[in-house]
């Protein structure tokens, strides 16, 4: 059973010098309870959403997640913190993941980006 959970929400509105940008990323923890050598485990994973709107006020949505990285909920929720307090994107998680766990290839993530 997969399950995902609103761990916090940041809103950005951020001015540089190409334009102000106004922005809320969602992070999102992520459980799944996998099969291994014939036991049932949890593993967690986090998500970031991001949801913007350009000058003609259309809706664009881009998220990203990333499975089966941590054992444990404390240690996601410790990363989670941390994401959302330096309001990492989904384009950044992987290298920002990397960053902070050391870890090399994410191979169990999935990624979107869509104007509505």
């Amino acid at each position: 059973m997969a399950m995902r959970k609103l761990f916090q929400t940041v809103h950005v509105n951020s001015e540089s010098e190409i334009g102000n940008s106004e922005f809320d990323l969602e992070y999102y923890l992520l459980e799944k309870e996998i099969q291994l050598d014939g036991f049932c485990v949890n593993t967690y994973g986090v998500e970031i959403s991001k949801c913007s709107k350009d000058e003609n006020k259309v809706l664009h949505k881009e998220y990203r997640k990333v499975f089966d990285v941590f054992c444990t909920q404390k240690e996601a929720e410790e990363v989670l913190e941390k994401l959302a307090r330096n309001a990492v994107t989904p384009i950044s998680l992987l290298d920002v993941l990397e960053s902070l766990i050391g870890t090399g290839d994410l191979v169990n993530e999935e990624t979107s980006f869509i104007a509505v």
